[in-house]
Parts: C-alpha cells; structure tokens; sequence
C-alpha cells in the first residue's frame, strides 16, 4: 500500500532511542525525510548515519534540542530543521516520559523537569512548527502517551498527569487545527520494550522480591496478547496515522499495550 509518503518531511523529538528511532526507521522505510531532534547529539548522527546507509535518497537533519531550555532553544532549532529540509509535513512529539516512583519518592525539581519535556515541550514544539504545517496538503501531528493517561498506576504516579494532559492537548489542538487540514492523535504505548521497560522490571523484582526474570513473567502475565510490546509496534501506526489514508482520523488516541489497559479505550 502506498501511504503517500514519500518525499513528505517528518520532524521526530527523542529520535535517538527507543520508539521515536523505531518511527523514524519505519518513515524512512515509507521514503520519509527526516528530522531528527534529540538532546543526545552523537546518538542521533548515528541514527541518521544507520538510516542514510540503508535507505537512499532520503534527506535527513540532525539537531541537537533539550526540550528542557523551552522556546529559546526550540525555535531555532526547528528554524535550523526547516532550513535544512525546506518543510515540516509530519511533526512526531515523542520525546519525554516520566520518573517511575511513588509520590513521596519524587521530589519537586523532577516533576518540573519531566513536565517541561512533556507535555509543556511538546506544546511549545507544535507552536512553532505549526507555521509549516499549515503549509502542508498532508499535515499530521502524532504526539506519544502512555496508557497511564487513561489508566494511573501506583508505582508511576507521574506517568497518569504527564499523560493525560498530552491527551487533553491532542482533543484540543484536534478542534483547533481541523480548519487548517492538520490532523492530531496520540499513541499510547503500553509497557515497552526499551530502558524504562527495564526499569519497570527491575522495580517490581524488587517490590515483590523477586528474579529479575520473574519479575519479567509476573508483568508480561498481566498482557493478554503474552508479550511485551516492542517499538515497532508503535512505529507500524504512526506511519498510518501520519499516511494519506488516515486523513480523517484525528482527535483520537490508539492503545498500543498488547490489550493490558483494563477500561474502555
């Protein structure tokens, strides 16, 4: 199928690791060029390094950008992104996540530092890339949740607020963005198989007294579908949800959990 992608430039936040580098592949793979946004220099040119060897004739920026710093640092790099590639047609809002911790475990300066990243930097990513976006015939924003957003859970209780205010924000910027042919939705990945999967684990082996292996089995158990999900699973629905297809699909938010969250999407 072809999902209309090729040639569409698509910017990733946290694209040097984990699920925003598994997006990244699976838009390249679609002939996406891409941006890449990331605190971790070296690690995004190697990303780009891979990608350039296995998928020619794709365009790709590396720029350096900690979320963190807020507008000043945001605006010039997507100024420098789009200075480079020429457009923005896909913005891809994946960087950040949330201490895993129980509320007397988390002291005032990491809540402020995770909230800056998300949602406040995805906020402030939109804001500026959204002149460009408006310029697109295929316009979409793709913001990563989490299912604790729908779902919070005691050992990550920052996790539930982080989330559901990037849902919140998507219902919103859906409404407003509509007139302008820009589509909004968010993945929410359940537990994934990256470093916060191992944290998660190493946690509850800890918690429960248990082998790092069955502390493994004992969470993978809670899984209807029997395993973890992988970034690449996430990486297959945003390359539709950012597809000529799925231009009718916005306001909304996808589980990717293997079936784990037990409410009603």
């Amino acid at each position: 199928m072809d999902f209309n992608l090729k040639g569409r430039t698509a910017f990733i936040t946290g694209a040097s690791r984990g699920i925003g580098k598994a997006i990244a592949e699976a838009l390249a793979a679609e002939g996406a060029n891409l941006g890449l946004f990331g605190r971790d220099l070296e690690r995004c040119e190697q990303v780009a390094k891979e990608l350039r060897a296995k998928y020619t004739g794709i365009r790709i920026a590396v720029v350096p950008l900690d979320l963190e710093q807020g507008t000043a640092a945001i605006k010039p790099a997507v100024e420098q992104g789009v200075k480079e590639l020429g457009a923005i047609d896909i913005l891809v809002n994946c960087a950040g996540g949330a201490y895993r911790g129980r509320l007397t475990e988390i002291p005032d300066e990491l809540w402020e530092d995770y909230f800056a990243v998300k949602p406040l930097g995805l906020i402030r990513m939109t804001r500026e890339a959204l002149p460009y976006l408006k310029k697109s015939p295929q316009a979409r924003i793709i913001n990563i949740s989490g299912t604790r957003g729908r779902e919070p859970g005691g050992v990550s209780v920052m996790s539930g607020p982080i989330n559901l205010g990037t849902l919140s924000i998507t219902k919103a910027l859906a409404n407003e963005f509509g007139p302008y042919g820009i589509t909004v939705n968010a993945i929410c990945p359940g537990s994934t198989d990256t470093g916060r999967w191992t944290e998660l684990v190493e946690i509850t082996a800890r918690e429960k007294k248990l082998s790092i292996e069955a502390a493994t089995k004992h969470l993978v158990a809670d899984v209807p579908m029997g395993r973890v999900v992988v970034p690449q699973d996430i990486a297959g629905l945003a390359v539709y949800l950012a597809s000529e297809q799925a231009g009718m699909i916005t306001g909304t938010a996808i589980n990717v959990d293997g079936g784990r969250t037990r409410g009603i999407p």
